[in-house]
């Protein structure tokens, strides 16, 4: 040793903890996926990944809604292991929705 104190960790664990979460969805390994759709935007875009459905509905609705500015026409959760979506908000054309595994599936509005 050399005598030198160690440099402790910061102690604010509550934003590295969001940062490792955000990490993790950037990296796609969550369960559901949040797309937005908007016909003056581009059409479909994928949004973050959540663990949880609630997250995800949240953040949909959110988006339709337009809290953070930009209200987009429609959001949908996609089930990446039921390879369903879960919950569709708002205006999303049916071309512009991810492909479902079996054909049929049933849309939760």
């Amino acid at each position: 040793m050399t005598g030198q104190a160690k440099s402790a960790p910061p102690q604010d664990s509550g934003s590295l903890r969001k940062a490792l979460v955000q990490m993790a969805a950037i990296r796609g390994g969550e369960r559901f996926q949040v797309v937005t759709y908007s016909e003056d935007d581009g059409g479909a875009d994928d949004k973050l990944d959540y663990a949880s459905a609630a997250d995800a509905v949240r953040a949909a609705q959110d988006y339709v809604r337009g809290k953070d500015g930009l209200a987009y026409e429609g959001a949908l959760v996609y089930d990446r292991k039921q390879r369903s979506i879960a919950r569709l908000y708002g205006s999303f054309p049916e071309y512009a929705r991810p492909v479902c595994a079996q054909p049929g599936q049933m849309i939760q509005a």
